[in-house]
């Protein structure tokens, strides 16, 4: 039996999940091994530990290594919140959000502040562990956020 394959929509839906391998990338890239996902449920978390959204997780601290793809409808919020948490915590923070350079957020909260990692093409987001069938309508990266260790 084959499954309808979800269409990408970011007006019907904002929870779209991480696609395993991508997720891998990532985290292999820049050596990262997360155990909090601050934007999961309990199917589609990629860590250990998950926020969800009944959570409130923007009123929550990551005080533990994190990963986020977060809602894109309200990304300067949480591009915000993953940034001020890091330096907070001193915990490293890896986002997966739309390569959408020009805006105040990336301005503000990544450049010069994270390692950023531009993805080639576009992402095809899952929807209950089935891929969509058309891409993210933007390119994606990982931003990257290192905990500092003294020396």
């Amino acid at each position: 039996m084959i499954k309808n394959q979800p269409v990408f929509n970011l007006n019907k839906k904002n929870d779209w999940e991480t696609p395993p391998e991508l997720f891998k990338l990532g985290c292999d890239f820049f050596g990262h091994a997360p155990v909090l996902d601050v934007c999961a449920t309990n199917e589609n978390s990629k860590c250990k530990y998950h926020y969800n959204e009944h959570m409130d997780a923007l009123s929550k601290p990551f005080n533990s290594d994190f990963f986020a793809n977060p809602p894109y409808s309200d990304l300067k919020t949480w591009i915000r919140k993953c940034y001020l948490e890091h330096v907070k915590h001193n915990v490293s923070g890896l986002m997966l959000v739309f390569s959408k350079t020009d805006t105040a957020a990336f301005h503000d909260y990544v450049f010069g502040k994270a390692e950023v990692l531009f993805l080639r093409g576009r992402v095809h987001f899952w929807n209950n562990g089935i891929p969509s069938k058309n891409p993210a309508p933007y390119g994606s990266c990982f931003i990257f956020y290192r905990k500092k260790y003294d020396i």
